[in-house]
């Protein structure tokens, strides 16, 4: 298992791969926060409880990737992998909050 992460954040194939995820979770995100429907009350109400629940994530993201960093700090590309595979997972949360809440309310 070791092996195969190390293979995985070792490649910069999967650093951009992961970064255009990125962009893209980031471009859903601003969409939403620059449409109609994200301009009202009910909008701005749904993006800052995305944005506080994603908050919360960030913060154990974070804290399981210090747990990893000295494996992470072996190579510069595994570094900024893991760095991106963090931004990358709080996004993503703040999307899925968003669409969740979308349902919900």
């Amino acid at each position: 298992m070791i092996e195969w992460l190390t293979r995985l954040f070792d490649n910069r194939t999967f650093m951009r791969i992961n970064a255009l995820f990125g962009f893209l979770f980031l471009g859903y995100f601003l969409f939403f926060y620059f449409s109609k429907e994200g301009r009202d009350e009910r909008g701005r109400g749904l993006v800052a409880t995305a944005s506080l629940i994603s908050y919360v994530v960030l913060f154990f993201l974070l804290n399981i990737f210090a747990y990893f960093l000295p494996w992470a700090m072996d190579n510069i590309v595994r570094l900024a992998n893991g760095i991106q595979t963090v931004y990358s997972l709080f996004l993503l949360t703040t999307d899925i909050a968003l669409l969740i809440l979308k349902k919900i309310r």
